[in-house]
């Protein structure tokens, strides 16, 4: 089995500067199916839904690929993270600093080959 990939982010109250209490859920990307995530590297799973801990962090292992993270709880006005990327090892780099006309990097991501998958804006600088 391959290693997983972490994912760690922080919900943070806007309003108070402090880590909150909140419920995330991790989807397939633009689809309510709950995607397979893992407790580990090593693949154990994990529940999904899950809480953040009593500050705000939390954390979950996944293969490659996007996904959709949504954030509810008490007081929070549930939102979704869309089209998350979760990259395992890369071993190409890219340099995004287009010149007048070209286009800007907007997202990288790995195909199930580990090929790197290169998104750019759709309007060219100035």
């Amino acid at each position: 089995m391959a290693n997983k990939i972490a994912y760690h982010n922080l919900i943070v109250d806007v309003a108070t500067g402090n880590g909150t209490l909140a419920t995330i859920t991790v989807y397939a990307p633009g689809t309510t199916t709950l995607s397979t995530i893992y407790a580990d590297p090593a693949g154990t799973a994990k529940v999904n839904p899950f809480a953040t801990d009593a500050v705000g962090r939390f954390s979950f292992y996944a293969d490659s690929g996007e996904y959709d993270i949504q954030v509810s709880g008490t007081g929070i006005t549930t939102y979704t993270l869309e089209d998350v990327s979760i990259m395992g090892e890369a071993t190409r780099y890219v340099v995004s600093d287009p010149t007048s006309g070209e286009y800007r990097l907007k997202k990288l991501r790995l195909d199930a080959s580990k090929n790197i998958l290169v998104t750019y804006n759709d309007t060219p600088e100035a």
